[in-house]
């Protein structure tokens, strides 16, 4: 498990308030994220993104929408949450050790 999923997810929730933040941290983190939608936005990752994360869907009501499986659901999301990790790194949000 991703152990940097609590605050990335933390991001993701609160998508909307970080654009608009004074905050040069919480820009960076909004920058990451909205080129992680804009890169899904026509795929069933996309989908998944604004179900879970902007509309706050069940996720057993996910799984019923977009026709997957619980697991395919959670390798999804865990490829989503490792990606914005790895750019998180990258621009030194996080500290990877």
């Amino acid at each position: 498990m991703n152990k940097y999923r609590k605050d990335v997810e933390y991001y993701l929730y609160n998508r909307n308030n970080i654009k608009t933040s004074l905050d040069k941290e919480e820009r960076a983190w909004s920058t990451i994220i909205e080129t992680v939608y804009s890169r899904y936005e026509q795929s069933e990752l996309g989908k998944l993104l604004s179900m879970k994360y902007d509309e706050k869907m069940a996720e057993q009501e996910i799984f019923e929408k977009l026709h997957i499986e619980k697991t395919t659901f959670y390798v999804w999301r865990n490829r989503l949450i490792n990606e914005i990790t790895l750019q998180a790194a990258y621009m030194q949000l996080i500290k990877p050790f």
